[in-house]
Formats: structure tokens, sequence, C-alpha cells
């Protein structure tokens, strides 16, 4: 008996101490097994975790797919404007072809492998936002990506680079950055490999992601504002996502 009573004042202690960090003004995300205590008053921030957990896979790959949640940062913060994706993937092309349909922004996927253009062909179907292009590339540099047209279709909002061959990279990142607002590039830990400097020079705003391998740069010319809400999103994040967890 005396154990009991014991027992039921700390229950009751600690209920109210769990209340008061849950209620107004506070909002509780679940994460899978974890919770997240959100401030009512910043709908932004809740809104971000809602779209995490809506539109990404997890556990959040650190490779290949190490750039879908800078994907999503960067969609979810410019809202709309055309999107380039040069170098399509299993990852990220299926992410940017939902994000624009609810979005309703125009899409342009291109790839230098005909399989890619192949496998997702049916995105295109009775679908005007969403278009694929192959661009055959036959030289070892890949010039003939500068004979594609793509830069002079759009004032394009967003442009992912990740395409092949690596090296070719270098030229598309400087040749959009007077050509789009914000760009996206893939694998910058191998600045020196992939010759990024130069590019990378160029713009004035930039965020290099690195809470998960390969890492990401978010650039931009001239729209610094924008850069810092992507950066203060991406940084603000709950750390539980990048560990090697899986929601269902």
């Amino acid at each position: 008996m005396p154990i009991i009573v014991c027992i039921i004042p700390c229950l009751v202690i600690s209920f109210f101490i769990f209340y008061s960090r849950i209620s107004s003004p506070n909002r509780l995300l679940k994460i899978g097994k974890q919770f997240l205590v959100i401030n009512k008053s910043d709908t932004a921030f809740y809104q971000w975790n809602q779209m995490i957990l809506k539109y990404l896979k997890f556990p959040l790959d650190h490779h290949y797919g190490s750039h879908t949640i800078v994907l999503l940062a960067v969609l979810y913060v410019t809202q709309s404007g055309p999107i380039l994706e040069l170098g399509m993937g299993s990852d990220s092309s299926p992410l940017l072809h939902r994000l624009a349909m609810d979005q309703k922004r125009l899409l342009i996927s291109a790839d230098s492998d005909l399989r890619w253009i192949n496998y997702y062909s049916n995105y295109t179907v009775n679908n005007p936002l969403h278009k694929l292009k192959h661009v055959h590339v036959s030289s070892e540099m890949g010039i003939e990506w500068a004979t594609s047209g793509l830069a002079d279709q759009q004032d394009w909002t967003v442009v992912f680079i990740d395409h092949r061959p690596g090296p070719r990279r270098q030229f598309e990142l400087m040749l959009y950055a007077d050509r789009s607002d914000i760009v996206i590039l893939h694998d910058t830990e191998h600045s020196l490999l992939y010759k990024y400097e130069k590019g990378l020079a160029l713009y004035p705003y930039k965020y290099r992601f690195t809470k998960l391998k390969t890492y990401t740069d978010i650039l931009s010319l001239k729209n610094e504002t924008v850069i810092k809400k992507i950066r203060d999103l991406l940084e603000s994040t709950s750390h539980y996502y990048y560990s090697n967890i899986t929601l269902k």
C-alpha cells in the first residue's frame, strides 16, 4: 500500500509535466516512435515536417538519394515556377514528379540514358506539366548537353544538376547561373573531381547540405532570401530524420 501511494503522485506529476510541454501553444507530431514538439505559431515549420512525412522515404539515402530532402526543401520554399531536372533517377524523378503535380508546376526531366526516359514515360501520358527529354551523348565530355536547347526553354525557377558524364556538370553549373533562380548541385564533396570550383565561384549565395552524404549545394546568383530560408529550414530539421529510421 505505501508503494502504491508513492507511485500515484509521481505519475500525476509526470503527467502534468508532459501535458505542459504539449499543450497550447505547442503541437505534438509523431515521427516513428518518437514525438516532436512544435510551437503552434510556427505554422511553416509544422507544415515542413508534414511535407517530410508525406513525400520522403525512410531511412533517407546517404548516397545516390541524399539530395531528396534538399529538393523537397527547395520546392517547398519556392512553391511555383518551372523546374529542370538534369539527370534522372529513382530518387529524384518520382519525388519531383509528385511535387510538380501537387504544386502545378512545369517539370522537364532530361537524361542521356534512354532507359530512364522509357522507365518514366508514363509520367507524361495526358500530362502537359511533365515532359521528358533524351539528350543523346556520344562524346566523352558530353558536349551534346550544350546544344540540347534546355537552358533557353524557360526562365527556370529551379535547376537540379546531377547528370552524366560527371565532368560535364561544371559547364551546366556556369550556364544556369543566370538562367535559373535556384541551382541544386549534387556530389559537392567531390568538387575537385568534378571541377566545380570555377562554377561555384559565380554564386554569391550558397548553402552546402552535409547532414547526408553525398553533399548537396543550393546556389543562387541573386536570391539571398530564398537561400537563407532553405538553409534555416534544413538546419532546423530534427536530427532524427537523418538517422537510420524506418517510418511506417
